[in-house]
């Protein structure tokens, strides 16, 4: 396994899911941050081909050899024996992770205050998703007034470790999502390439985001990596904006150990770190997408959009709703192998596409 470091040499442009064409009024694309599994997978993979010998124009069979094309991991929707877990965000060297929708808080410029957590409530609900619902409820009594999602902040290492292990984050463990990247708008025109000049009612403004310094973009790859380079320019996104990539050899993914502290807890946490694909939502009293046991509730946050680019047949993939990076899946379990599998869970990607690094979990404690 080897860690891909991503470092931006400029703004980056990743658009989000709205329709983008001339005359429709689509004024402030803005991106979407962190971007896709589909983007960072294509731009590591592009980067590896260039190293094999693609020229970087055309398909790449007919250029590199069946080996090649088999060590990139084939042109399907899944990847053959090339396993990607990412992107996940690097803050001063550190990796760090989305603020879990299990936490509530009064958020302010310097960090959140009076942060309490949420989990499943011990009483039953009838509502419109069902009978028999236990909603996400403050796992303190408390005054819930004024508290929201901790959607702008991140949270360190330790931070994330502690909300693995059931507890509540210490007050430096935040950091605010502003002082990681910024939007920066742009305007632009669109060229007649064939005469060099500005075509007529093509003006378009669009959000891009610039990183701040010491923040980095970090896929980690597992396969046969001959050939890979050590470092590389690397286009990224929309725009034509670069990356620097560089490789860390044997390097194992980033994160906190598992917060179950033993194979006979009967519910456990799963806390979704990328866009997870499924082919249903979850939904309480079933089971989801391989995880053992059934849902209990979620703390989900609004579904992510994500669609890419097919660089085999050189057209748009499809738009798909994905469950966004720090949704909170609460899950029970009824015997003891099933928690011995949850605890193994820790760290790997599930759902649909998981090869590409899409639904990467850490499983921890209510």
């Amino acid at each position: 396994m080897a860690r891909i470091l991503f470092e931006s040499q400029d703004t980056l442009f990743f658009r989000d899911g709205r329709p983008f064409n001339q005359g429709e009024g689509c004024a402030g694309l803005t991106s979407l941050f962190p971007p896709s599994p589909f983007t960072m997978v294509g731009a590591t993979r592009t980067a590896w081909a260039r190293a094999m010998g693609w020229s970087g124009q055309g398909p790449w069979k007919g250029q590199l050899t069946t080996k090649q094309l088999q060590r990139l991991g084939g042109d399907g929707q899944e990847l053959t024996g090339l396993t990607f877990k990412g992107p996940l965000l690097r803050h001063k060297k550190k990796t760090i992770f989305p603020a879990p929708a299990c936490l509530i808080a009064i958020s302010s410029d310097d960090r959140p205050e009076q942060v309490i957590r949420l989990c499943p409530s011990q009483q039953e609900q009838h509502c419109d998703m069902g009978e028999d619902i236990r909603l996400p409820v403050p796992a303190i009594k408390d005054q819930v007034m004024g508290r929201q999602l901790l959607e702008d902040w991140w949270l360190n290492e330790d931070g994330f470790s502690k909300v693995l292990a059931g507890q509540i984050p210490s007050a430096d463990s935040y950091i605010k999502a502003n002082t990681l990247w910024e939007s920066e708008p742009r305007v632009g025109i669109s060229i007649d390439h064939a005469t060099g000049r500005a075509e007529e009612s093509a003006l378009y403004s669009i959000q891009h985001i610039r990183l701040h310094s010491g923040v980095e973009l970090v896929m980690n790859i597992d396969g046969n990596l001959q050939e890979f380079p050590e470092n590389a320019l690397v286009p990224l996104g929309g725009e034509a904006r670069t990356c620097w990539l560089r490789k860390q050899k044997n390097t194992e993914l980033d994160l906190p150990a598992c917060g179950l502290e033993a194979a006979s807890d009967t519910h456990y946490a799963v806390h979704i770190l990328t866009p997870l694909k499924s082919e249903r939502p979850p939904v309480a009293g079933k089971s989801f997408t391989g995880l053992p046991g059934k849902v209990i509730s979620a703390c989900l946050p609004r579904p992510q959009r994500w669609g890419g680019w097919d660089t085999i047949n050189r057209c748009p993939l499809p738009m798909s709703p994905c469950l966004p990076p720090g949704s909170v899946i609460f899950m029970e379990v009824e015997r003891s192998d099933q928690g011995i599998e949850a605890k193994q869970l820790h760290g790997t990607t599930i759902g649909l596409q998981k090869s590409w690094g899409f639904g990467l979990i850490a499983v921890g404690q209510w």
